[in-house]
């Protein structure tokens, strides 16, 4: 995994890297506790995601983010769901993050 992007405050954790040569983009929201995981449909640079969310308060950050995702895992306290990515590469990317942090 080739780190790309980290970006974190007292809410969110967005990470972006490439990973066997595909992009994923991570978001933990701490106060939701949720975490996704996702392929974007398109090559995304979250910064400018980001900057949205540090400008604008009442910007929804997963809810426009999320839209990208063709293929993702969501996790929420006692729930997952599947679309395309499973929960096993999730924990191999918290594995990562734990490395990396």
């Amino acid at each position: 995994m080739e780190l790309k992007n980290r970006f974190e405050d007292e809410r969110y954790l967005l990470i972006s890297v490439f990973w066997d040569g595909t992009q994923f983009i991570y978001l933990r929201d701490k106060v939701q506790k949720t975490e996704s995981l996702g392929i974007p449909s398109k090559p995304l640079d979250v910064e400018t995601f980001w900057k949205k969310h540090k400008e604008n308060k009442e910007y929804c950050l997963p809810c426009e983010l999320l839209l990208y995702f063709e293929k993702k895992v969501m996790v929420a306290e006692n729930s997952v769901v599947e679309w395309g990515i499973t929960l096993e590469r999730l924990e191999k990317f918290r594995e990562f993050i734990e490395k990396n942090n």
